[in-house]
């Protein structure tokens, strides 16, 4: 039905009638609102007869204004309702992803917990907003953190004294990071390791550590949401303790 809709914006304009211009004004307004007026209302609205209205909806196509309500109606609610589930669909594989990582969770938040322990993180470049929001939620806690951005990974990055490393690798361009972390692996410090990575890029980074993967979404945004709502979960725990 979209030559409904477009006869509909037409009409608006006034370019045919300025009845039929008025009574389409009202019908766009509704549609933004899913407030459909009866026939007698739209009539009254636009100082017109209830049968100019039903001219106006057989000139639309409809063979009254009751089919042509019922068929707004459920276009609009068919609209809103797929709209209104598919956000639910996402934040539910969010929630879901959280929960299923409660234990690689906590497991960071215990090795984090010693004053003398570093945290390092590294993060792949889509994803440096939300690891920015983690490292300033672990130095609110008086946590000693730091980021290792790319571009910097090999101008004086030392790791000096006993470090927790968190690793959030996705996206591509990654070889800097995965050549740094294969450095980082040779150490002979003390050192835990917690990657969360990509179903694409599971098999680029090998060495020892707690690991999960990202979701099969490979929306940039919902990985970013991945951390942030990762964050949420480790300040909730932090202040726990």
């Amino acid at each position: 039905m979209e030559n409904f809709y477009e006869k509909l914006e037409y009409l608006s304009k006034g370019y045919v009638d300025s009845a039929y211009k008025n009574m389409s004004v009202s019908l766009l307004a509704s549609i933004r609102n899913g407030n459909f007026k009866k026939s007698k209302e739209l009539a009254e609205e636009c100082f017109v007869s209830e049968s100019t209205v039903t001219k106006f909806s057989k000139y639309l196509g409809f063979s009254g204004y009751r089919e042509m309500i019922f068929f707004l109606k459920e276009d609009h609610n068919s609209f809103f309702v797929k709209k209104t589930t598919r956000k639910n669909k996402n934040f539910s594989i969010l929630i879901e992803w959280i929960s299923l990582h409660e234990d690689f969770i906590a497991k960071f938040c215990k090795a984090i917990e010693f004053k003398n322990v570093q945290v390092n993180i590294f993060g792949s470049y889509q994803l440096q907003e939300s690891i920015s929001l983690l490292n300033k939620l672990l130095l609110s806690f008086d946590i000693d953190s730091r980021i290792l951005y790319q571009n910097v990974l090999f101008a004086n990055t030392k790791i000096s004294k006993q470090s927790v490393n968190i690793i959030f690798f996705s996206g591509r361009d990654n070889e800097t990071l995965e050549i740094f972390l294969q450095e980082i692996n040779k150490s002979k410090k003390q050192i835990k390791n917690f990657l969360v990575i990509s179903e694409k890029q599971k098999n680029k980074v090998k060495f020892e550590c707690e690991q999960i993967q990202f979701s099969q979404d490979h929306s940039f945004v919902n990985r970013n949401l991945s951390v942030m709502m990762m964050c949420h979960e480790i300040a909730n725990k932090l202040s726990l303790k």
